[in-house]
Protein backbone atom coordinates (compact mmCIF):
# COMPACT_ATOMS: atom_id res chain seq x y z
CA UNK A 1 0.00 0.00 0.00
CA UNK A 2 2.94 2.24 0.79
CA UNK A 3 4.61 1.67 -2.46
CA UNK A 4 0.93 2.13 -4.67
CA UNK A 5 1.06 5.84 -2.50
CA UNK A 6 4.23 6.76 -3.43
CA UNK A 7 3.68 6.17 -6.65
CA UNK A 8 0.41 7.80 -7.07
CA UNK A 9 2.75 10.84 -5.38
CA UNK A 10 5.05 10.87 -8.19
CA UNK A 11 2.23 10.26 -10.84
CA UNK A 12 0.82 13.32 -9.34
CA UNK A 13 3.50 15.39 -8.97
CA UNK A 14 4.49 14.73 -12.65
CA UNK A 15 1.03 15.95 -14.34
CA UNK A 16 1.35 18.92 -12.21
CA UNK A 17 4.40 19.98 -13.49
CA UNK A 18 3.45 19.57 -17.19
CA UNK A 19 0.08 21.37 -16.18
CA UNK A 20 2.47 24.07 -14.84
CA UNK A 21 4.58 23.88 -18.30
CA UNK A 22 1.21 24.19 -20.73
CA UNK A 23 -0.50 26.66 -18.65
CA UNK A 24 2.72 29.29 -18.25
CA UNK A 25 2.49 30.31 -22.08
CA UNK A 26 -1.22 30.61 -21.66
CA UNK A 27 -0.65 33.47 -18.66
CA UNK A 28 1.97 34.97 -20.05
CA UNK A 29 -0.48 35.85 -23.02
CA UNK A 30 -2.84 37.48 -20.57
CA UNK A 31 -0.71 38.98 -18.56
CA UNK A 32 0.88 40.51 -21.89
CA UNK A 33 -2.77 41.70 -23.42
CA UNK A 34 -3.26 43.44 -20.23
CA UNK A 35 0.38 45.22 -20.55
CA UNK A 36 1.06 48.61 -21.97
CA UNK A 37 4.78 48.21 -22.38
CA UNK A 38 4.01 44.89 -24.49
CA UNK A 39 3.76 47.15 -28.14
CA UNK A 40 7.02 47.29 -30.28
CA UNK A 41 9.01 45.36 -27.76
CA UNK A 42 8.44 41.91 -26.23
CA UNK A 43 8.69 42.54 -21.85
CA UNK A 44 10.01 40.29 -19.75
CA UNK A 45 8.13 37.62 -18.23
CA UNK A 46 6.32 38.94 -15.15
CA UNK A 47 3.26 37.10 -13.03
CA UNK A 48 1.62 40.72 -13.03
CA UNK A 49 1.50 43.59 -16.23
CA UNK A 50 4.08 46.05 -15.90
CA UNK A 51 1.56 48.62 -16.70
CA UNK A 52 -2.07 47.90 -16.74
CA UNK A 53 -4.36 48.61 -19.10
CA UNK A 54 -7.50 48.26 -21.36
CA UNK A 55 -5.53 50.24 -24.78
CA UNK A 56 -4.75 46.49 -26.42
CA UNK A 57 -8.60 45.59 -26.18
CA UNK A 58 -9.31 48.49 -27.30
CA UNK A 59 -6.83 48.61 -30.04
CA UNK A 60 -7.73 45.07 -30.95
CA UNK A 61 -11.57 45.61 -31.56
CA UNK A 62 -10.47 49.42 -33.73
CA UNK A 63 -7.84 47.59 -35.76
CA UNK A 64 -10.35 44.86 -37.11
CA UNK A 65 -14.39 44.12 -36.90
CA UNK A 66 -14.05 41.85 -34.30
CA UNK A 67 -17.94 42.03 -32.92
CA UNK A 68 -18.38 41.11 -36.95
CA UNK A 69 -16.14 38.16 -37.36
CA UNK A 70 -17.50 36.83 -33.81
CA UNK A 71 -21.05 37.10 -35.15
CA UNK A 72 -20.62 35.23 -38.39
CA UNK A 73 -18.19 32.77 -36.81
CA UNK A 74 -21.21 32.11 -34.22
CA UNK A 75 -23.76 31.88 -36.78
CA UNK A 76 -21.89 29.69 -39.21
CA UNK A 77 -20.58 27.00 -35.67
CA UNK A 78 -24.43 26.89 -34.27
CA UNK A 79 -25.75 26.08 -37.97
CA UNK A 80 -23.05 23.33 -38.39
CA UNK A 81 -23.28 21.84 -34.94
CA UNK A 82 -26.92 21.49 -34.88
CA UNK A 83 -27.45 20.12 -38.56
CA UNK A 84 -23.95 17.78 -38.07
CA UNK A 85 -24.69 16.26 -34.84
CA UNK A 86 -28.50 15.68 -35.61
CA UNK A 87 -27.88 14.17 -38.93
CA UNK A 88 -24.85 11.80 -36.92
CA UNK A 89 -27.74 10.86 -34.46
CA UNK A 90 -30.03 9.80 -37.14
CA UNK A 91 -26.94 8.27 -39.18
CA UNK A 92 -25.96 7.05 -36.18
CA UNK A 93 -29.40 5.05 -34.89
CA UNK A 94 -29.83 3.99 -38.35
CA UNK A 95 -26.33 1.65 -39.09
CA UNK A 96 -26.65 0.91 -34.86
CA UNK A 97 -30.42 -0.53 -34.65
CA UNK A 98 -31.87 -0.34 -38.16
CA UNK A 99 -31.59 -3.25 -40.59
CA UNK A 100 -31.05 -2.61 -44.39
CA UNK A 101 -29.99 -3.51 -47.48
CA UNK A 102 -25.91 -3.27 -47.84
CA UNK A 103 -25.58 -2.09 -43.81
CA UNK A 104 -22.08 -3.37 -43.55
CA UNK A 105 -20.78 -2.04 -46.62
CA UNK A 106 -22.60 1.62 -47.00
CA UNK A 107 -20.95 1.90 -43.33
CA UNK A 108 -17.45 0.91 -44.38
CA UNK A 109 -17.89 2.85 -47.75
CA UNK A 110 -18.60 5.97 -44.98
CA UNK A 111 -15.58 4.94 -43.07
CA UNK A 112 -13.02 5.21 -46.05
CA UNK A 113 -14.62 8.67 -47.67
CA UNK A 114 -13.52 9.34 -44.22
CA UNK A 115 -9.85 8.55 -44.80
CA UNK A 116 -9.54 11.20 -47.90
CA UNK A 117 -7.89 14.37 -46.70
CA UNK A 118 -9.91 17.67 -47.04
CA UNK A 119 -7.14 19.34 -49.00
CA UNK A 120 -7.39 16.57 -51.87
CA UNK A 121 -11.36 17.26 -52.25
CA UNK A 122 -10.73 20.79 -51.84
CA UNK A 123 -10.65 22.31 -55.65
CA UNK A 124 -13.38 20.12 -56.99
CA UNK A 125 -15.49 21.18 -53.83
CA UNK A 126 -14.70 25.01 -55.00
CA UNK A 127 -15.27 24.51 -58.84
CA UNK A 128 -18.46 22.82 -57.68
CA UNK A 129 -19.59 25.78 -55.68
CA UNK A 130 -18.38 28.35 -58.33
CA UNK A 131 -20.67 26.90 -60.36
CA UNK A 132 -23.66 27.00 -58.38
CA UNK A 133 -23.19 30.39 -57.91
CA UNK A 134 -22.51 29.91 -53.97
CA UNK A 135 -18.68 31.37 -53.50
CA UNK A 136 -18.65 34.87 -51.28
CA UNK A 137 -22.01 33.05 -48.89
CA UNK A 138 -21.99 30.82 -45.94
CA UNK A 139 -23.23 27.61 -48.33
CA UNK A 140 -19.95 26.28 -48.99
CA UNK A 141 -19.16 26.30 -45.29
CA UNK A 142 -22.55 25.04 -43.97
CA UNK A 143 -23.94 22.12 -46.57
CA UNK A 144 -20.96 20.36 -45.78
CA UNK A 145 -22.40 19.27 -42.42
CA UNK A 146 -24.77 17.27 -43.69
CA UNK A 147 -22.64 14.51 -43.76
CA UNK A 148 -20.67 14.47 -40.23
CA UNK A 149 -18.71 10.83 -40.97
CA UNK A 150 -17.27 11.09 -37.90
CA UNK A 151 -19.80 11.75 -35.71
CA UNK A 152 -21.78 9.17 -37.60
CA UNK A 153 -19.30 6.28 -36.58
CA UNK A 154 -19.06 7.94 -32.91
CA UNK A 155 -22.85 7.35 -32.49
CA UNK A 156 -22.88 4.33 -33.97
CA UNK A 157 -20.40 2.96 -31.51
CA UNK A 158 -22.25 5.06 -28.29
CA UNK A 159 -25.94 4.11 -29.69
CA UNK A 160 -24.78 0.27 -29.91
CA UNK A 161 -24.87 0.34 -25.77
CA UNK A 162 -28.30 1.11 -25.31
CA UNK A 163 -30.51 -1.82 -24.67
CA UNK A 164 -32.63 -3.13 -27.35
CA UNK A 165 -34.88 -3.92 -24.89
CA UNK A 166 -36.27 -0.32 -24.93
CA UNK A 167 -36.37 0.12 -28.29
CA UNK A 168 -38.40 -3.27 -28.24
CA UNK A 169 -41.03 -1.78 -25.20
CA UNK A 170 -41.88 1.29 -27.10
CA UNK A 171 -42.38 -0.88 -30.51
CA UNK A 172 -44.74 -2.97 -28.34
CA UNK A 173 -46.45 0.49 -26.99
CA UNK A 174 -46.93 1.67 -30.39
CA UNK A 175 -44.10 3.83 -30.78
CA UNK A 176 -42.82 4.54 -34.67
CA UNK A 177 -38.74 5.50 -35.48
CA UNK A 178 -38.99 8.58 -34.90
CA UNK A 179 -40.61 8.63 -31.67
CA UNK A 180 -37.99 6.05 -30.54
CA UNK A 181 -35.30 8.25 -32.03
CA UNK A 182 -36.63 11.64 -30.49
CA UNK A 183 -38.17 10.38 -26.97
CA UNK A 184 -35.57 7.79 -26.35
CA UNK A 185 -31.98 7.98 -28.08
CA UNK A 186 -31.72 11.70 -27.91
CA UNK A 187 -32.46 11.92 -24.21
CA UNK A 188 -29.79 9.01 -23.49
CA UNK A 189 -27.39 10.24 -25.57
CA UNK A 190 -26.24 13.87 -23.96
CA UNK A 191 -23.02 12.58 -23.08
CA UNK A 192 -22.72 11.88 -26.82
CA UNK A 193 -24.22 15.19 -27.99
CA UNK A 194 -22.12 17.09 -25.86
CA UNK A 195 -19.06 15.12 -27.19
CA UNK A 196 -20.04 15.85 -30.75
CA UNK A 197 -21.00 19.46 -30.38
CA UNK A 198 -17.73 20.29 -28.58
CA UNK A 199 -15.86 18.48 -31.18
CA UNK A 200 -17.75 20.97 -33.78
CA UNK A 201 -17.63 24.01 -32.03
CA UNK A 202 -14.16 24.01 -32.23
CA UNK A 203 -13.72 22.39 -35.66
CA UNK A 204 -15.87 24.97 -36.94
CA UNK A 205 -14.22 27.78 -34.91
CA UNK A 206 -11.31 27.32 -35.50
CA UNK A 207 -11.87 26.59 -39.19
CA UNK A 208 -9.21 28.87 -41.59
CA UNK A 209 -8.63 27.24 -44.92
CA UNK A 210 -11.89 26.55 -46.40
CA UNK A 211 -13.52 30.35 -45.47
CA UNK A 212 -10.25 31.29 -46.42
CA UNK A 213 -10.64 30.12 -50.03
CA UNK A 214 -14.74 30.70 -50.41
CA UNK A 215 -15.18 33.84 -48.91
CA UNK A 216 -13.92 36.84 -50.00
CA UNK A 217 -15.66 39.98 -48.43
CA UNK A 218 -13.98 41.03 -45.18
CA UNK A 219 -17.30 41.85 -43.49
CA UNK A 220 -18.15 38.45 -43.96
CA UNK A 221 -15.53 35.88 -42.85
CA UNK A 222 -14.34 34.00 -40.02
CA UNK A 223 -12.57 35.29 -36.63
CA UNK A 224 -9.54 32.26 -37.58
CA UNK A 225 -9.27 34.28 -41.13
CA UNK A 226 -9.35 37.81 -39.52
CA UNK A 227 -7.24 37.29 -36.36
CA UNK A 228 -4.75 35.47 -39.02
CA UNK A 229 -4.94 38.79 -41.66
CA UNK A 230 -4.54 40.65 -38.21
CA UNK A 231 -1.24 38.98 -37.46
CA UNK A 232 -0.25 39.60 -40.94
CA UNK A 233 -0.43 43.16 -40.88
CA UNK A 234 3.16 44.68 -41.38
CA UNK A 235 1.72 47.18 -38.07
CA UNK A 236 1.08 44.30 -36.19
CA UNK A 237 4.22 43.96 -34.81
CA UNK A 238 1.87 44.93 -31.39
CA UNK A 239 2.42 41.96 -29.09
CA UNK A 240 -0.44 43.30 -26.70
CA UNK A 241 -2.87 43.53 -28.96
CA UNK A 242 -2.16 40.40 -30.56
CA UNK A 243 -2.15 38.87 -27.27
CA UNK A 244 -5.79 40.48 -26.60
CA UNK A 245 -7.10 39.34 -30.08
CA UNK A 246 -5.91 36.20 -29.25
CA UNK A 247 -7.62 35.55 -25.75
CA UNK A 248 -11.22 37.59 -27.03
CA UNK A 249 -11.57 34.94 -29.78
CA UNK A 250 -10.26 31.82 -27.45
CA UNK A 251 -13.28 32.68 -25.03
CA UNK A 252 -15.95 31.19 -26.21
CA UNK A 253 -14.14 27.83 -26.49
CA UNK A 254 -12.99 28.18 -23.16
CA UNK A 255 -16.34 28.54 -21.25
CA UNK A 256 -17.97 26.08 -23.88
CA UNK A 257 -15.65 23.55 -22.85
CA UNK A 258 -15.98 23.94 -19.26
CA UNK A 259 -19.75 23.95 -19.60
CA UNK A 260 -19.51 20.45 -21.21
CA UNK A 261 -16.31 18.73 -19.51
CA UNK A 262 -18.54 16.55 -17.79
CA UNK A 263 -20.12 15.31 -20.24
CA UNK A 264 -17.41 14.83 -22.58
CA UNK A 265 -15.71 12.24 -19.87
CA UNK A 266 -18.90 10.73 -19.10
CA UNK A 267 -19.51 9.99 -23.10
CA UNK A 268 -15.92 8.50 -23.29
CA UNK A 269 -16.50 6.27 -19.91
CA UNK A 270 -20.00 5.14 -21.26
CA UNK A 271 -17.96 3.97 -25.18
CA UNK A 272 -16.12 1.56 -23.73
CA UNK A 273 -19.46 -0.31 -21.94
CA UNK A 274 -21.24 -2.97 -23.88
CA UNK A 275 -24.28 -4.35 -23.43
Amino acid sequence: MKAKKIRKVIICFILFVMLVIVLIPLYWCLILSFDRTALTTLPDFSLIPKKFTFFNYTYAFTAIPLARLYVNTIFVTVTNTVLSVFFALMCGYAFAKGDFVLKKFWFIFMLAVMMIPFESRMIPLFMQYKNWGMLDTYYPLILGSFAYVYGTFFAKQNIETIPDSLRESAFIDGAGEWTIFLKIIIPLSKPLIATLSILQILANWNSYLWPLVTIKTAAKQMISVGVAAFNAQQDAVYYGPRMAVAVISAIPLTIIFLFLQKHIVQSIAVSGIKQ
